[in-house]
């Protein structure tokens, strides 16, 4: 594969350009990330007031599949294609990416799907990242550096956290050899699409994680412990993974025209939904009307989730992202490592908020193999106190992973 260098702007004009394009994708993209999770909130809140919604998933993902296969072209692989485009840099991303998964995404929580919006974030950066190339008749070279802007200005602006998303743009790709070369051009690109989306009034959700004492830290029991939990979130990143190939597979090996996975998707996870304490684990899960449910936040406290609460999300999602529903899988990751956390704090020793914030960002970060990324996330989120710790999680959560990956492009690690 060529060089980092092969393809990055050589010259002070060149990079003038590209840091203009990639300013006005991080500006668009913070505005669109505003309005992405104004209307995702007021979808859930619909889908909350009617759960008869969850009934028209079979007919939703049709109708997603019908559109993709229509119109989408290339964009319809979403995040596949942006890897791609980003390690070998063969091509810009198409515009039509970022309406496309805006729209499907919104129509997926609308039905109760349980799918992300990180699949939103990385793609509305890209589809704009390549409309600017686009206009600014950019040379190829310089493509990339504005594709990795846009996706670190999509993943910032949506979760509020722009030093995870610069982080996450330049190890998406290539874990083994992340593109910090670029990172000064993510960064700020992150930060202004952060900013822009709370010049909008977006706000996100704060956690908090008890203060621990140092000695405690220190302690060989307590250590042995994270190392455990950190083991195990890693292999429910594995399971994902599997679950979620797995029923692609199948797919494949049946030959099955294009509209029956999404319509037998659908009436799967409704059927499934429809059972008892099931409906917890639709959507997005980050907040419920519903007292006692089991939810993001809920995952934080004592007896805020169930022992299998995890596996049902995980598998809700596989089934979903697996036959056609948009969103991306990043959030329900986050779900599930939290309330995998919460269930395991108690036999591990781990006091429970620590425990759950150690699941939120290893099942991803082992997943996605962007250890770096799940440790700046933690620190943005829970305070940088931990950061140590939590950076050794996401780094074993990784390596329990091994060659397993979310991402089909990306460059394989065996570290």
């Amino acid at each position: 594969m060529p060089s980092a260098a092969d393809h990055s702007p050589r010259s002070v004009k060149e990079w003038t350009r590209v840091a203009a394009a990639s300013l006005a994708v991080a500006a668009v993209c913070g505005c669109l990330s505003a309005l992405f999770l104004r209307a995702l909130d007021w979808v859930t809140a619909i889908r909350f007031e009617r759960p008869y919604l969850i009934w028209a998933l079979p007919v939703a993902g049709l109708c997603t599949a019908a559109v993709y296969r229509r119109l989408g072209g290339s964009a319809g692989r979403g995040n596949d294609l942006i890897v791609e485009r980003i390690r070998q840099q063969n091509g810009p991303v198409q515009a039509r990416m970022t309406p496309l998964i805006f729209s499907s995404t919104l129509v997926s929580h609308l039905c109760g799907a349980s799918v992300g919006r990180e699949g939103a974030a990385v793609q509305i950066g890209g589809g704009l990242a390549g409309l600017a190339t686009r206009v600014t008749s950019l040379p190829e070279k310089s493509q990339r550096a504005v594709l990795v802007a846009g996706v670190a200005a999509g993943f910032a602006s949506i979760f509020g956290t722009p030093l995870a998303g610069a982080v996450f743009a330049v190890e998406l790709a290539t874990p083994r050899r992340p593109m910090w070369h670029l990172l000064p051009l993510a960064a700020g690109c992150a930060f202004f699409a952060d900013w822009t989306a709370h010049w909008f009034g977006i706000t996100h959700a704060a956690y908090s994680i008890p203060q621990l004492d140092r000695l405690q830290l220190l302690d060989i029991s307590f250590l042995g412990a994270t190392i455990a939990a950190a083991v195990a979130f890693g292999l429910a990143g594995k399971i994902f993974i599997q679950m979620q190939s797995g029923i692609r597979a199948l797919q494949e090996a049946r030959g099955l025209p294009w509209w029956i996975p999404p319509i037998f998707g659908g009436a799967l996870l409704v059927g499934i939904s429809c059972l008892p304490g099931m409906s917890d684990y639709q959507g997005l899960g980050t907040w419920s009307p519903e007292p006692g449910a089991v939810t993001i936040p809920s995952a934080f406290t004592e007896g805020g989730a169930l022992a299998w609460s995890w596996m049902a999300k995980l598998s809700l999602t596989a089934i979903a992202v697996g036959t056609g529903f948009k969103g991306g899988e990043v959030t329900p990751l986050f779900f599930a490592g939290a309330t995998l956390g919460n269930a395991i704090a108690g036999p591990l020793g781990l006091p429970v908020a620590l425990s759950a914030g150690l699941g939120f960002v290893a099942v991803f970060a082992g997943a996605a193999h962007t250890p770096l990324t799940g440790a700046f996330l933690a620190a943005e989120l829970f305070g940088w106190r931990l950061f140590p710790l939590f950076g050794v999680a996401c780094w074993i959560a990784h390596w329990s992973c091994r060659r397993r990956t979310l991402y089909i492009s990306q460059e394989r690690s065996e570290s």
